[in-house]
């Protein structure tokens, strides 16, 4: 959740991008939406790789899930308000109806029209419904398990997608069918499993450790009694060294599978504060901005009470925002050069 860097540049060109990317060098999977710069820059820079150190880490690339979720949620939003509007339209017709018939006026043509209105209300609701549904299952297929506790994978995934975007049609659905066909947005799964595949080679050991550790955060159903006391034996069983090894290496990866790029959109919603107010970002005020962010420690969350720098184990003399900024700069670089923090 740090953020490395903040740079207010001219232009979102591939070259841009690239020049913030290349000091990465140990870059191994970089999420972002669809732009084509970014895009065309991290191709560039795993390119420039595999040709001046083959021994370098490989650099991929996925697409981030915020995206493709917010962009569903608006089309829906949108398909729901019109769902409502056409509800109104059929109560309005059923109060005229009602006030017909107390009127003891001739109701036939109130009431023809009213059931002509919620026809169509409730066509539009069914078909936005199936719409919703159709997207849960594609939304589903982005996840890391099944409701089952088996790991999700590629050709399961894209199977589910496919039956989703059966029923997702029209320009409106344009862009996410784009997001959701990009081979880009399954990239997490594929890198997942070949973390998993190295971390633990035994297929047996690795596929029980996963689902114990997906089992003990999805609690067994009460609904079966007896599932639930073998699922609670299993878990409760402690688990012999070599086996704890095991699965502490798999839990490390399964903990950093992420699927959004969730630094960038946190400092955004920091940054989008200032730009309503000002209308301007002007660089040193962005990384003013980094380093209040940086060092804030998170109200809530796995992260609660921590700051991105202390979780990535930077060694500062403070870390609160304003001392920070009182430090002489000399004695700062002094003491982070002693302390041990790799640059």
């Amino acid at each position: 959740m740090t953020a490395v860097f903040c740079h207010n540049a001219s232009d979102r060109k591939a070259e841009t991008w690239r020049q913030q990317l290349l000091p990465l060098e140990h870059l191994e999977f970089a999420l972002s939406d669809a732009a084509k710069g970014i895009a065309a820059a991290v191709e560039q820079v795993a390119e420039q790789r595999r040709q001046t150190d083959p021994s370098a880490p490989a650099l991929e690339h996925g697409l981030d899930l915020f995206h493709t979720t917010q962009e569903a949620e608006r089309v829906l939003a949108q398909e729901w308000r019109r769902v409502e509007s056409l509800w109104e339209v059929g109560e309005a017709c059923d109060a005229k109806l009602e006030h017909a018939k107390s009127q003891g006026i001739d109701a036939r043509g109130p009431s023809q029209t009213a059931r002509a209105a919620w026809s169509k209300a409730i066509g539009e609701f069914e078909r936005v419904e199936a719409l919703e549904a159709a997207w849960r299952r594609c939304r589903a297929a982005l996840e890391m398990f099944h409701g089952d506790g088996q790991l999700n994978h590629r050709v399961r995934a894209e199977a589910e997608i496919a039956a989703g975007l059966g029923t997702l049609w029209g320009p409106e659905w344009k862009k996410v069918r784009n997001f959701l066909l990009d081979r880009r947005s399954l990239a997490f799964l594929d890198r997942m499993h070949q973390r998993l595949a190295e971390a633990e080679p035994h297929t047996e050991w690795r596929d029980v450790l996963v689902w114990r550790w997906w089992r003990l955060r999805h609690p067994a159903s009460a609904a079966n009694p007896l599932a639930a006391q073998v699922f609670a034996v299993a878990l409760q069983r402690p688990l012999e060294d070599a086996e704890q090894v095991a699965y502490d290496r798999i839990e490390a990866i399964l903990v950093s599978t992420f699927r959004a790029s969730s630094a960038v959109e946190c400092m955004n919603s920091v940054l989008r504060m200032q730009q309503s107010r000002h209308r301007r970002m002007t660089q040193p005020m962005l990384d003013l901005k980094r380093l209040y962010w940086n060092c804030r420690p998170f109200r809530s969350g796995p992260r609660k009470n921590t700051s991105p720098y202390r979780a990535l184990g930077l060694e500062l003399p403070t870390f609160n925002f304003w001392n920070l900024l009182q430090s002489d700069p000399r004695e700062l670089m002094q003491q982070l050069s002693t302390s041990g923090n790799k640059t």
